[in-house]
């Protein structure tokens, strides 16, 4: 699990100092993009090479207001990661909460020139680092 400070922006909120609903996406992008990171091959090295995680699904939930200003904690997790695909979990949490205020999840493809790719194919090297991250269910 890798997990991602966000400072809430007064710009992000609704007159009542509420975070948007649309900007908690940013933030999941924000935590993919730091798993990749921490993995060792970041968003500009697979973009280099002309790789990219096309999304095709995002389910999210949202069960507490977040407002401004405060700090998150996005907890992410790939829950799935295949040649061709991974997905992601995340977790939206609040400082001394006892539970996540938001949870989302996202189901990507590998593509390459507009075309779906073999992550494993085509880059074992990455695809392993990114598999590693992959926590093992108990």
């Amino acid at each position: 699990m890798i997990e991602t400070k966000v400072d809430v922006r007064y710009r992000d909120c609704d007159s009542m100092c509420i975070v948007h609903h649309a900007v908690y996406m940013v933030w999941y992008e924000m935590a993919r993009i730091d798993f990749f990171e921490k993995h060792g091959y970041g968003y500009a090295c697979t973009h280099g090479l002309g790789i990219d995680p096309a999304m095709v699904h995002l389910e999210a939930n949202y069960g507490a207001p977040v407002r401004f200003p405060e700090t998150v904690t996005i907890r992410t997790k790939v829950t799935m990661c295949e040649g061709r695909k991974i997905a992601f979990s995340y977790e939206v949490w609040q400082k001394d909460a006892v539970k996540p205020c938001a949870t989302a999840s996202s189901f990507h493809i590998w593509v390459k020139d507009g075309k779906s790719c073999n992550l494993e194919q085509e880059h074992p090297e990455i695809f392993e680092a990114y598999r590693n991250g992959m926590e093992k269910a108990d």
